[in-house]
């Protein structure tokens, strides 16, 4: 029996978002993309039913959820942000300095954060204990702390973040902000 090897398609660019009308009536086979990979512009991926697509895109882009990598006229294969255990914090309880505090713990800890409709959203990478301790120890009255399993960054670069440094366009990284990385060492705890 002869064995044959398929190279997978090459996703050069992102074609689109799925529900646009020149992708109707075409199947869709999803592509799981987490947070943490969604900013790379060369990553090896499988869908849902192990359809190997290759992205390779020229620039960084955001693999956003919803975006179409690859069209062969019947089938798609399409980004999907799985969900990601996240640590979620809630604002409404909060006054805008207890805010800009939280602001300040995590950006030291360069963790990268999404905001949304009174919540800050940060991917636990580790423990949620270790996720939530600067937080924690800012002693903050009124805090509302919980853990989640959630779609994190689903349609755009999440806040800060280490990975911005290397992996994401310049208008999307937090820039310098006038120290070199290893004075974090002193203040980051």
């Amino acid at each position: 029996m002869i064995e044959q090897h398929f190279d997978p398609p090459i996703a050069a660019r992102i074609l689109g978002r799925v529900g646009a009308p020149e992708f109707a009536g075409r199947w869709i086979e999803r592509v799981p993309v987490p947070a943490a990979d969604a900013a790379r512009r060369r990553v090896l991926l499988r869908g849902e039913h192990g359809t190997a697509i290759a992205v390779d895109l020229p620039k960084p882009a955001w693999l956003f959820d919803g975006a179409v990598l690859h069209d062969n006229g019947c089938r798609l294969l399409v980004v999907t942000r799985p969900p990601e255990p996240v640590m979620v914090i809630g604002l409404a309880q909060l006054t805008p300095a207890d805010t800009l505090r939280i602001g300040h713990a995590l950006g030291n800890r360069h963790s990268p954060c999404e905001l949304s409709e009174g919540e800050i959203i940060v991917p636990v990478t580790d423990t949620p204990e270790l996720a939530s301790r600067p937080v924690l120890a800012l002693g903050l009255a009124g805090l509302q702390l919980r853990f989640d399993h959630l779609p994190f960054a689903a349609q755009c670069p999440p806040a800060c973040g280490a990975a911005a440094h290397d992996h994401l366009p310049q208008r999307l990284d937090h820039g310098s902000h006038l120290h070199p990385h290893s004075t974090h060492a002193r203040h980051d705890g």
